[in-house]
């Protein structure tokens, strides 16, 4: 059993959401704005977070934003925006993927299930029937941010320090090498750590998975299902974007040279890197 935190602000998703993940056997809490998933999170650990971008109070990106400052939690963002750049800003802000409505509840109940198993399901985060149906409803609320008390709750919240991974990429075989290379990037496996040129870099789980699977199987390319599969742990549900936002973060923390384009096929670190 997990602890999970639902912030949502339509009340009837809010409580679908619960009961499917009530009946996935997780103890789950609803939180109705920015301000109470912020509380709520910090008085107690939880495993896993679920955010609607549109929230009142304070936004879910903001919300997302505090929260990855404090923990390394997994982080699941839900949005009825379907422009690029505001999935690449969930992303920048370190969520672990997305899902888009209208939405199965089936498919948020396999990458639930997907980070829980990844993660191990310890609670990292805080202070010390269902599935068959579609969601389609749009979130009524604001993204603009909201009052300055509300932002000083974030700011506030925020002060900890990043706690990242420590679970080596499930994808990796056991007897892969535990410092892989290409070019300048440097990643160590079993303390997930990455250097550029010498220099520590910040990745997500996610970003941190796919690359290290390229690197060490340098030439290979991967199609966007493969890395799917291999890095979310659950099977393709049709949407290759969240791979193609990692990648795009990837390269603009690590430059445009480190995960090469195989045009109409997918991804590769190339061999002699």
């Amino acid at each position: 059993m997990a602890r999970i935190l639902i912030a949502e602000d339509e009340a009837d998703l809010l409580d679908a959401l619960v009961q499917l993940l009530e009946h996935e056997g997780h103890e789950v809490e609803g939180a109705a704005d920015g301000v109470d998933a912020l509380a709520r999170f910090a008085a107690r650990p939880f495993d896993l977070v679920m955010l609607d971008v549109m929230l009142p109070k304070i936004d879910g990106f903001a919300v997302c934003e505090a929260i990855r400052r404090q923990s390394a939690v997994p982080l699941i963002i839900v949005t009825a925006l379907s422009d690029e750049d505001d999935q690449l800003r969930g992303f920048g802000l370190l969520a672990d993927d997305y899902v888009t409505k209208p939405f199965s509840l089936g498919v948020v109940r396999e990458r639930v299930r997907a980070l829980l198993r990844r993660s191990g399901g310890a609670s990292v985060g805080g202070a010390a029937g269902c599935g068959a149906g579609v969601w389609s409803g749009a979130s009524a609320g604001s993204a603009a941010s909201g009052s300055a008390a509300s932002g000083s709750v974030a700011s506030d919240f925020a002060a900890g320090s990043f706690a990242s991974d420590s679970a080596a990429p499930a994808a990796l075989a056991d007897d892969a090498p535990r410092i892989l290379s290409a070019g300048e990037v440097v990643l160590n496996v079993d303390e997930r750590t990455a250097l550029l040129a010498g220099r520590p870099v910040e990745l997500t789980r996610k970003e941190f998975d796919i690359l290290a699977l390229m690197m060490a199987r340098k030439g290979r390319v991967f199609t966007r299902e493969a890395l799917v599969e291999a890095v979310w742990g659950y099977s393709y549900v049709g949407d290759a974007r969240m791979v193609n936002l990692h990648v795009m973060n990837l390269r603009r923390k690590l430059g445009a040279g480190v995960v090469e384009t195989v045009r109409g096929v997918g991804y590769r670190v190339a061999k002699d890197a």
